[in-house]
């Protein structure tokens, strides 16, 4: 095995000739690296083998190669680049050495691994494909591959076939595929209704087929569950509030009161909203009104674990607050045995 510091020492070689470069204005306008592999954009040849020069000058134990685009193609990092003009386009790189040894549906591996790579291929085609086209050719090259490891058919079919659906749900209307922008097979995706319709989808394609000369095959995709559900009215933090002490502010004057409740805060809320409490008491004979809502009255001083924890904060509170509202300063001894 190499050593793990190797990428990382090259790297670091490769900024400090970079820096140089950079104060000495030799860099190109565009230069992007990874760890050893260098993409540039040159005007002409002769500027690129001029570039080539300067790079090997830097350093006498380095030895620079350079690879210029033939026939609109350069490969870089297992991608194809190709220059079509106006815009560059990319799919998935395959070296002409290339063996397509994988793993084998028959090794002694756990059969989720087997899954997992090939859904890795799929998702390392989709990233490295700029267009869908692409993305069906080298799909179309993996059945192979796998076919000739002993994949079923029918796995990675279907593994193909959720892995399009997944990704064409979540890319806008302009991009999924059509039989307009995809090679033999056509995928059309659809929106899903049910088994039976699908079914029937299904055998009507396979008949237009063969009619055409053209395999299509569908892909469905199931509308998401939060376009059919209404979003719930949000509830105030203090409906899920329980064993806890609590402070009340009168927003009509300076009047408050600490208390602590074992049950879900709102429920203590709504109580203190009668005339029977002290809250409503006070509401009632300074105010001359009755509260109809004092959630935004409270606030919570401390969460508790037991009811004496909640006794003994809710007189440190009292203690300390001294709430105008509160007659009796020390609660323990009428509430403990309560």
């Amino acid at each position: 095995m190499g050593s793990p510091l190797g990428p990382l020492l090259a790297n670091v070689f490769m900024c400090s000739i970079e820096e140089t470069l950079e104060r000495e204005g030799k860099m190109p306008t565009y230069y992007r690296r990874y760890v050893d592999d260098t993409l540039t954009i040159m005007p002409d040849k002769l500027s690129a083998d001029n570039f080539l020069v300067t790079l090997n000058n830097c350093h006498s134990s380095l030895k620079f190669t350079m690879e210029i685009e033939n026939d609109g193609m350069l490969p870089f990092l297992g991608i194809q680049l190709l220059n079509k003009s106006t815009q560059i386009q990319t799919k998935t790189y395959i070296k002409p050495t290339n063996t397509g040894l994988l793993l084998h549906y028959k090794s002694h591996v756990d059969d989720r691994y087997k899954r997992g790579l090939l859904k890795t291929m799929l998702d390392r085609a989709f990233r490295l494909s700029s267009n869908w086209s692409y993305f069906s050719e080298e799909c179309d090259r993996l059945k192979i591959v796998f076919s000739r490891l002993d994949y079923p058919d029918k796995l990675v079919n279907s593994t193909i076939t959720r892995f399009i659906a997944d990704k064409a749900s979540d890319q806008p209307t302009s991009r999924l595929p059509t039989a307009t922008n995809m090679q033999d097979p056509v995928r059309l995706v659809l929106p899903f209704k049910d088994q039976a319709s699908a079914d029937i989808v299904r055998t009507q394609l396979n008949d237009l087929s063969q009619k055409i000369h053209k395999t299509i095959q569908p892909v469905f995709v199931s509308q998401k569950i939060n376009q059919h559900l209404k979003l719930r009215e949000a509830k105030p933090p203090l409906v899920n509030q329980q064993s806890l002490v609590y402070k009340f502010k009168c927003d009509l004057c300076d009047a408050g009161d600490v208390g602590f409740t074992r049950r879900h805060l709102h429920q203590s809320v709504d109580e203190h909203r009668h005339t029977s409490s002290s809250i409503g008491k006070h509401f009632r004979d300074k105010h001359s009104s009755t509260p109809k809502d004092l959630t935004t009255n409270f606030t919570i001083l401390k969460k508790c674990n037991s009811k004496f924890d909640c006794l003994i904060y809710e007189m440190f509170f009292i203690n300390e607050l001294r709430p105008s509202l509160n007659v009796q300063r020390d609660s323990i001894r009428a509430k403990v045995f309560k």
